[in-house]
Protein backbone atom coordinates (compact mmCIF):
# COMPACT_ATOMS: atom_id res chain seq x y z
CA UNK A 1 0.00 0.00 0.00
CA UNK A 2 1.34 3.39 -0.70
CA UNK A 3 1.55 4.95 2.52
CA UNK A 4 8.78 -9.18 35.85
CA UNK A 5 12.13 -11.15 40.58
CA UNK A 6 11.67 -13.89 42.55
CA UNK A 7 10.71 -13.12 46.24
CA UNK A 8 10.16 -15.74 49.04
CA UNK A 9 6.55 -16.36 49.72
CA UNK A 10 4.01 -18.46 52.19
CA UNK A 11 2.94 -21.28 50.58
CA UNK A 12 -0.92 -20.14 50.32
CA UNK A 13 0.47 -17.59 48.04
CA UNK A 14 2.51 -19.23 45.46
CA UNK A 15 -0.16 -20.34 43.71
CA UNK A 16 -0.60 -16.39 43.06
CA UNK A 17 2.37 -16.05 40.78
CA UNK A 18 0.34 -16.69 37.82
CA UNK A 19 -2.52 -13.62 38.55
CA UNK A 20 -0.12 -10.92 37.13
CA UNK A 21 -1.00 -12.26 33.63
CA UNK A 22 -4.45 -11.04 34.00
CA UNK A 23 -3.93 -8.06 32.32
CA UNK A 24 -4.32 -7.25 28.64
CA UNK A 25 -2.67 -4.56 26.95
CA UNK A 26 -4.93 -3.23 24.59
CA UNK A 27 -4.16 -2.43 20.90
CA UNK A 28 -6.53 -0.53 18.60
CA UNK A 29 -7.40 -4.12 16.92
CA UNK A 30 -9.71 -5.79 19.76
CA UNK A 31 -10.70 -9.36 18.69
CA UNK A 32 -13.07 -11.56 19.87
CA UNK A 33 -10.47 -13.76 20.93
CA UNK A 34 -8.86 -10.90 22.98
CA UNK A 35 -11.98 -10.05 24.52
CA UNK A 36 -12.52 -13.76 25.81
CA UNK A 37 -9.45 -13.94 27.25
CA UNK A 38 -9.53 -11.02 29.01
CA UNK A 39 -13.06 -12.10 30.06
CA UNK A 40 -11.51 -15.69 31.04
CA UNK A 41 -9.31 -13.82 33.33
CA UNK A 42 -11.59 -11.50 35.02
CA UNK A 43 -13.13 -14.56 36.27
CA UNK A 44 -10.14 -15.94 37.24
CA UNK A 45 -9.32 -12.35 39.26
CA UNK A 46 -12.94 -12.95 41.33
CA UNK A 47 -12.11 -15.98 42.00
CA UNK A 48 -8.26 -14.99 43.29
CA UNK A 49 -9.61 -12.53 45.02
CA UNK A 50 -12.28 -14.56 47.11
CA UNK A 51 -9.85 -17.11 47.93
CA UNK A 52 -7.14 -14.60 49.45
CA UNK A 53 -9.70 -12.53 51.17
CA UNK A 54 -10.96 -16.03 52.95
CA UNK A 55 -7.38 -16.98 53.57
CA UNK A 56 -6.60 -13.37 55.16
CA UNK A 57 -9.52 -13.66 57.09
CA UNK A 58 -8.56 -16.89 59.10
CA UNK A 59 -4.64 -15.66 58.91
CA UNK A 60 -5.60 -13.34 61.28
CA UNK A 61 -7.04 -14.98 63.93
CA UNK A 62 -3.82 -17.25 64.19
CA UNK A 63 -1.67 -14.94 66.34
CA UNK A 64 1.61 -12.42 66.35
CA UNK A 65 3.70 -15.06 64.68
CA UNK A 66 2.04 -14.77 62.27
CA UNK A 67 1.39 -11.20 61.66
CA UNK A 68 4.04 -10.46 59.04
CA UNK A 69 3.13 -13.31 56.92
CA UNK A 70 -0.77 -11.75 57.42
CA UNK A 71 0.31 -8.43 55.86
CA UNK A 72 2.12 -10.03 53.25
CA UNK A 73 -0.95 -11.29 52.40
CA UNK A 74 -3.26 -8.23 52.80
CA UNK A 75 -0.55 -6.92 50.33
CA UNK A 76 -1.15 -9.54 48.16
CA UNK A 77 -4.88 -8.94 47.96
CA UNK A 78 -5.15 -5.05 47.98
CA UNK A 79 -3.00 -5.63 44.73
CA UNK A 80 -5.44 -8.33 42.64
CA UNK A 81 -8.08 -5.80 44.02
CA UNK A 82 -6.78 -2.93 41.79
CA UNK A 83 -6.17 -5.42 38.84
CA UNK A 84 -9.59 -7.04 39.52
CA UNK A 85 -11.40 -3.47 39.28
CA UNK A 86 -8.70 -2.57 35.94
CA UNK A 87 -9.92 -5.49 34.16
CA UNK A 88 -13.77 -4.74 34.87
CA UNK A 89 -12.85 -1.52 33.25
CA UNK A 90 -11.53 -2.42 30.19
CA UNK A 91 -14.24 -4.79 29.58
CA UNK A 92 -16.97 -1.89 29.93
CA UNK A 93 -15.02 -0.24 27.36
CA UNK A 94 -14.79 -3.09 24.85
CA UNK A 95 -18.35 -3.82 25.28
CA UNK A 96 -18.82 0.31 24.83
CA UNK A 97 -16.83 -0.16 21.73
CA UNK A 98 -18.79 -3.14 20.71
CA UNK A 99 -21.89 -1.18 20.69
CA UNK A 100 -20.82 1.58 19.57
CA UNK A 101 -20.13 -0.76 16.36
CA UNK A 102 -23.33 -2.42 16.00
CA UNK A 103 -25.47 1.33 16.40
CA UNK A 104 -23.45 2.51 13.74
CA UNK A 105 -24.05 -0.28 11.33
CA UNK A 106 -27.19 -0.11 11.78
CA UNK A 107 -27.78 3.42 10.97
CA UNK A 108 -25.34 3.05 8.02
CA UNK A 109 -27.82 0.42 6.57
CA UNK A 110 -30.73 2.24 7.64
CA UNK A 111 -29.40 5.39 5.38
CA UNK A 112 -28.48 3.05 2.52
CA UNK A 113 -31.47 0.97 2.06
CA UNK A 114 -32.05 1.82 -1.23
CA UNK A 115 -28.47 1.50 -2.95
CA UNK A 116 -27.97 -1.72 -0.89
CA UNK A 117 -31.09 -3.14 -2.45
CA UNK A 118 -29.00 -2.53 -5.89
CA UNK A 119 -25.97 -4.22 -4.36
CA UNK A 120 -23.79 -0.90 -5.40
CA UNK A 121 -22.95 -1.00 -2.32
CA UNK A 122 -22.28 -3.59 0.42
CA UNK A 123 -21.85 -2.90 4.32
CA UNK A 124 -19.89 -5.40 6.14
CA UNK A 125 -19.50 -5.83 10.15
CA UNK A 126 -16.03 -6.77 10.90
CA UNK A 127 -14.28 -8.05 13.88
CA UNK A 128 -12.79 -4.98 14.43
CA UNK A 129 -15.06 -2.03 13.01
CA UNK A 130 -17.14 -1.58 9.45
CA UNK A 131 -16.17 -1.83 5.80
CA UNK A 132 -18.40 -0.54 3.37
CA UNK A 133 -17.87 -1.12 -0.28
CA UNK A 134 -19.26 1.23 -3.16
CA UNK A 135 -18.87 -0.20 -6.82
CA UNK A 136 -17.14 1.98 -9.21
CA UNK A 137 -20.58 2.53 -11.43
CA UNK A 138 -22.29 4.27 -8.17
CA UNK A 139 -19.12 7.09 -8.17
CA UNK A 140 -17.46 7.63 -10.98
CA UNK A 141 -17.80 7.23 -14.87
CA UNK A 142 -14.87 4.58 -16.30
CA UNK A 143 -11.48 5.95 -16.46
CA UNK A 144 -12.82 8.74 -14.30
CA UNK A 145 -11.57 10.25 -10.51
CA UNK A 146 -14.43 12.79 -10.90
CA UNK A 147 -17.26 12.03 -8.14
CA UNK A 148 -20.92 11.68 -10.12
CA UNK A 149 -23.84 13.09 -8.80
CA UNK A 150 -25.74 10.24 -7.81
CA UNK A 151 -22.08 9.37 -5.46
CA UNK A 152 -21.95 12.68 -4.38
CA UNK A 153 -25.48 12.19 -3.02
CA UNK A 154 -24.24 8.89 -1.46
CA UNK A 155 -21.18 9.52 -0.03
CA UNK A 156 -23.71 12.66 1.86
CA UNK A 157 -25.00 10.30 3.31
CA UNK A 158 -22.36 7.96 4.77
CA UNK A 159 -20.46 11.18 5.95
CA UNK A 160 -23.95 12.48 7.80
CA UNK A 161 -23.65 9.08 10.14
CA UNK A 162 -19.80 9.79 10.45
CA UNK A 163 -19.12 13.55 11.69
CA UNK A 164 -19.11 12.67 15.34
CA UNK A 165 -18.33 8.83 15.70
CA UNK A 166 -15.02 8.22 17.11
CA UNK A 167 -13.48 6.12 14.11
CA UNK A 168 -10.29 6.57 12.29
CA UNK A 169 -11.91 6.41 8.21
CA UNK A 170 -9.42 4.89 4.99
CA UNK A 171 -10.54 5.41 2.38
CA UNK A 172 -9.57 3.40 -0.05
CA UNK A 173 -9.19 2.80 -3.79
CA UNK A 174 -8.76 0.06 -5.97
CA UNK A 175 -9.39 -0.63 -10.05
CA UNK A 176 -8.57 -4.12 -12.60
CA UNK A 177 -5.52 -4.64 -13.95
CA UNK A 178 -6.09 -3.83 -17.42
CA UNK A 179 -3.54 -1.53 -18.19
CA UNK A 180 -4.35 2.34 -18.79
CA UNK A 181 -4.14 3.49 -22.26
CA UNK A 182 -4.55 6.53 -24.43
CA UNK A 183 -5.12 10.02 -23.62
CA UNK A 184 -5.93 8.62 -20.14
CA UNK A 185 -2.36 7.93 -19.72
CA UNK A 186 -1.25 10.98 -19.66
CA UNK A 187 -3.39 11.93 -16.42
CA UNK A 188 -3.16 8.50 -14.63
CA UNK A 189 -0.13 6.72 -16.38
CA UNK A 190 -0.82 3.33 -14.13
CA UNK A 191 -3.86 1.95 -12.08
CA UNK A 192 -1.92 3.31 -8.96
CA UNK A 193 -2.73 7.05 -9.87
CA UNK A 194 -6.26 6.52 -10.59
CA UNK A 195 -7.01 4.76 -7.60
CA UNK A 196 -5.43 7.23 -5.63
CA UNK A 197 -7.02 10.08 -7.42
CA UNK A 198 -10.52 8.05 -6.80
CA UNK A 199 -9.69 7.76 -2.97
CA UNK A 200 -8.52 11.82 -2.38
CA UNK A 201 -11.48 12.84 -4.07
CA UNK A 202 -13.79 10.59 -1.93
CA UNK A 203 -12.12 11.87 1.18
CA UNK A 204 -12.32 15.75 -0.42
CA UNK A 205 -16.56 14.67 -0.62
CA UNK A 206 -16.63 13.45 2.55
CA UNK A 207 -14.74 16.54 4.50
CA UNK A 208 -17.39 18.81 2.38
CA UNK A 209 -20.08 16.71 4.37
CA UNK A 210 -18.31 17.57 7.51
CA UNK A 211 -16.12 14.91 8.57
CA UNK A 212 -13.34 15.93 10.84
CA UNK A 213 -10.26 15.68 8.33
CA UNK A 214 -7.98 14.58 10.86
CA UNK A 215 -10.14 11.18 10.98
CA UNK A 216 -9.70 10.67 7.25
CA UNK A 217 -6.57 8.58 5.59
CA UNK A 218 -6.95 7.71 1.54
CA UNK A 219 -5.02 4.93 0.32
CA UNK A 220 -3.96 3.58 -3.13
CA UNK A 221 -3.98 -0.78 -3.64
CA UNK A 222 -4.23 -0.20 -7.40
CA UNK A 223 -5.00 -3.37 -9.00
CA UNK A 224 -3.88 -5.20 -6.05
CA UNK A 225 -6.06 -6.94 -3.53
CA UNK A 226 -8.64 -7.85 -6.24
CA UNK A 227 -11.71 -9.52 -4.60
CA UNK A 228 -12.60 -11.24 -8.25
CA UNK A 229 -10.95 -12.80 -11.09
CA UNK A 230 -9.70 -9.83 -13.54
CA UNK A 231 -10.55 -12.08 -16.35
CA UNK A 232 -13.66 -11.75 -17.55
CA UNK A 233 -15.54 -8.21 -17.31
CA UNK A 234 -17.96 -8.90 -14.01
CA UNK A 235 -14.87 -9.66 -12.61
CA UNK A 236 -13.26 -6.73 -13.61
CA UNK A 237 -16.24 -4.39 -12.94
CA UNK A 238 -16.42 -5.99 -8.89
CA UNK A 239 -12.55 -5.20 -8.78
CA UNK A 240 -13.08 -1.26 -9.79
CA UNK A 241 -13.71 -0.20 -6.51
CA UNK A 242 -13.83 2.18 -3.51
CA UNK A 243 -14.02 0.66 0.51
CA UNK A 244 -14.52 3.24 3.41
CA UNK A 245 -13.04 1.04 6.35
CA UNK A 246 -14.23 2.21 9.83
CA UNK A 247 -11.93 1.69 12.27
CA UNK A 248 -12.38 2.53 16.09
CA UNK A 249 -9.45 4.34 18.21
CA UNK A 250 -7.21 2.19 20.39
CA UNK A 251 -8.82 1.26 23.76
CA UNK A 252 -6.44 2.30 26.08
Amino acid sequence: MLIFGKVSTPRFLKTFSLVGLALITLSGCVTQGSYDNLLKDHNALIEQNSKLAKTYAEEKGIGRDKAEESERLKQVLDNTSQELSATSQQLQEIQSKADEDKALYAKLVQELSGELDTNKITIEKLKNGINVNLTENILFNSGSARIRKSGQEVLGKVGKQLETVPYQIIVSGFTDNLPIKGKLAKRFPTNWDLAAARATNVVRILEQNNVPSEKLIAASYGENQAIASNDTAEGREQNRRIEIRLRPVAVN
